[in-house]
């Protein structure tokens, strides 16, 4: 079953190199594939200081110029952008 509202569910059975290469082709357009943006809209992630939920909220409907992804991605994809987004900073 898919769960494409939120929820608490862990990260299940999408692995980081998954979620990566998600980032990768639905993200590194604007924010950069280092998390470093490309384009002035779009904030550095690389200085993110949100919380899982608050970047789950984002990825999940959107905001300002960014396209909600809740119709296009798993929910356990959305939890997995918003851990990896921890790793850009490192």
């Amino acid at each position: 079953t898919s769960n494409k509202n939120g929820g608490a569910e862990g990260l299940k059975s999408i692995d980081f190199e998954e979620v990566k290469a998600t980032y990768g082709y639905k993200c590194s357009m604007c924010h950069g594939r280092e998390g470093v943006s490309v384009i002035r809209n779009a904030p550095d992630l690389v200085y993110n200081q949100q919380n899982i939920e608050e970047r789950m909220e984002i990825i999940s409907n959107g905001l300002n110029t960014m396209p909600p992804q809740k119709d296009v991605l798993e929910i356990e994809m959305i939890r997995g952008l918003a851990m990896y987004i921890d790793s850009l900073a490192n």
